[in-house]
Parts: C-alpha cells; sequence; structure tokens
C-alpha cells in the first residue's frame, strides 16, 4: 500500500503512518516528531519453509523550523529496527534535509525516489508493485543516496521530480518527473524519467528510460485504479536492449470502518533484441483489519507465473528472483504497530 496513491484510498485506508507519531517538540515554529512502525509477519513463500520476521520495521525522526513566516526548513533521519538472519544491527534508510516555501519543498540528500512516492495501482501490502520494481525502477532502486528532490502539492495537483547525482559513478544516474490532479472521485497522474547505472549488477553500463500513467476512480466504499508503465532499457556498453510494457490493474473495497478487502493484477512483457519474449504474471488477493487508529492485521496471498527480471520492493522487503516462476503461490499474515 504505497503513498500517494491513499489520497483516493477509502477511509478505512487513509490512516497515515505517521498519524500517531510521538511530539519531541511542539512549539510554535518549532515540530519534532518521533514515528515509526513494527512489523511482524509469518511468511510462507512457494518451495520454502514457514517463517516469521519482523518485515521492514523503521523509526525516524523529522523536524521542521519555521525561519519566517514564508520560509521552513526541514529534516528527517530514518533507520531500519528490523533485523535478518545473523544480522540485528539498525541500517539507515532515510537521511535528507532542505526547505520548504509556498512555492514547493526542496530536499537533498538519501531518500526515496518520486517513483517510490508516487507509485501505481498497487493496494496490496506485500506481493504487488512488480511493474513499480521491474520496469520503473529496474536500474535506479527505490532509493538514491544522493538526491535533489521537488515536491508541491496545491488543491487538487501536485509535482513530484527527483534528480540523482552520479558522484563519480559511484551511485546511479537519475533525473525523473512526475505530475498529478484530482476532481470528484477521479485521481489521475503521468510521469517519467531516466536511470543510468554504469555497473549494473557489477557487469554492465544500463540505462533505462520509462512513462508511467495511471487513473483511480472512487465510488462509494470501492476504489478502482489501472496504471500502465513503459520502459526501454539500453545496454551502453554492449549490444543488448530490453523494451518492457506492465499494466496493473487493482481494486479494494471498504466492508465496514474497520475492514477492507483488495486484489491486484498485473502483467509485463519483456522483448529483448535478441528475438526472445517473456511475459510476467502477478496476482493478489487481501483482507485487513483496523483494530485502532495505530494498529493493523493483514492476510495477503500472491501468485506469480512467468519470467521475471529481478527486483526488491524497498517498502515491503520483497525481493523477487530473475528467473523462471512456474505457478507459486505464497501467502503471508502481518500485524503492524505504527506511531
Amino acid at each position: 500500500m504505497k503513498k500517494t496513491l491513499l489520497a483516493v484510498a477509502i477511509p478505512t485506508l487513509l490512516i497515515a503512518n505517521t498519524a500517531n507519531a510521538y511530539e519531541l517538540i511542539n512549539e510554535e515554529g518549532k515540530f519534532v516528531d518521533f514515528y515509526g512502525h513494527l512489523r511482524t509477519q509469518i511468511e510462507k513463500n512457494d518451495g520454502q519453509d514457514v517463517s516469521i520476521n519482523a518485515g521492514a520495521s523503521r523509526a525516524g525522526v523529522s523536524a521542521k523550523y519555521a525561519v519566517n513566516n514564508d520560509l521552513d526548513v526541514v529534516g528527517t533521519v530514518e533507520f531500519g529496527v528490523g533485523y535478518t538472519e545473523g544480522s540485528y544491527d539498525m541500517q539507515n534508510r532515510l537521511h535528507y534535509a532542505g526547505f520548504s516555501t509556498q512555492a514547493g519543498t526542496f530536499t537533498f540528500g538519501r531518500q526515496w525516489i518520486s517513483t517510490e512516492d508516487v507509485w501505481g495501482a498497487d493496494y496490496s501490502y506485500n506481493f504487488g508493485g512488480s511493474g513499480i520494481g521491474g520496469v520503473s525502477e529496474f536500474v535506479s532502486g527505490g532509493r538514491h543516496d544522493s538526491s535533489i528532490k521537488y515536491v508541491y502539492e496545491g488543491e487538487s495537483f501536485w509535482v513530484n521530480g527527483t534528480f540523482g547525482l552520479s558522484e563519480d559513478d559511484t551511485n546511479n544516474e537519475l533525473a525523473e518527473l512526475y505530475a498529478g490532479t484530482s476532481f470528484g472521485g477521479l485521481s489521475l497522474h503521468v510521469g517519467g524519467g531516466t536511470s543510468r547505472d554504469k555497473d549494473f549488477a557489477t557487469v554492465a553500463d544500463v540505462e533505462n528510460t520509462f512513462f508511467e500513467g495511471t487513473a483511480e476512480y472512487s465510488f462509494g466504499a470501492a476504489t478502482i485504479g489501472l496504471t500502465y508503465i513503459n520502459g526501454s532499457a539500453e545496454q551502453k556498453d554492449g549490444p543488448l536492449s530490453l523494451d518492457s510494457d506492465n499494466i496493473m490493474l487493482a481494486g479494494m473495497y471498504s466492508l465496514n470502518s474497520q475492514a477492507s478487502i483488495y486484489g491486484g493484477y498485473e502483467l509485463t512483457n519483456y522483448d529483448v533484441n535478441t528475438g526472445r519474449s517473456e511475459d510476467y504474471t502477478v496476482a493478489y488477493l487481501g483482507t485487513v483489519y483496523h483494530l485502532n487508529s495505530w494498529s493493523r492485521a493483514f492476510v495477503e496471498v500472491g501468485y506469480s507465473d512467468g519470467t521475471a527480471v529481478g527486483y526488491t520492493n524497498e517498502d515491503s522487503d520483497l525481493v523477487v528472483d530473475a528467473g523462471e516462476h512456474d505457478g507459486e503461490t505464497s501467502f503471508i499474515v502481518g500485524y503492524r504497530v505504527y506511531w
């Protein structure tokens, strides 16, 4: 369940992650919040034993100080507080600072890229988002260590763009821009960008160019969304290229003030200039129950089939291996506590 799309989501899914943040400082012109969420989840992936893990648990501090009536300075630092087998260390996830005016907010540092902010028609907690990870973020990933981001949010119009510095090729080059609007129950956004990694997967210089468009419509207790993504990855130091087309169709429905169901279908077609063509299909179905304003539980089943390029969903820590997936079925039961 991602970011900007929640602006049109049904009420039970509108609880912001920081709605219960603990205010360390709340004085005139000074705001410092301690926020985060803890995840406990039971997973059964196809061909693997059942596991219990902490998912992508995290905690952070965000600050905002008013310089004057027209200028604020802002900053955020966030750490992953989950664990992996044999490692229990905290790892930095975000570290950025900037300034905010009525014309928008500029931030600098290690932060989510715009594609990760905006996302697409994916209402899953774990298994969805194959078009984002496998096409839009195929080269860039979801986070950039040396990025400049601009965000403007108006009453019915927003802009989100990121420029990533390569820093002598230690990071990937990145430039992307999105814009969106909403009226009534309809929400639309379009965008795209380019990213280049001169050491992609340690073996090649690859540049990826992509375009994405999403439409969502909310009516009554329901929301439906459709995303189309086109990508073209080119090996700059070799002859290979990969063209990708992805469609993500998703919907969710509020059963009552606390419970909702959701589902989605995603299809990606990959065409290599050698003549090879492959498809990758993802489907998911789940339900979420909000125990109160700061905790929720969910159950989700995922299905995948075909050939994937391999990617990581950095919000859910889902890792999809490159290669063949032969009708794989997995499930996850999760519980999250927010503050």
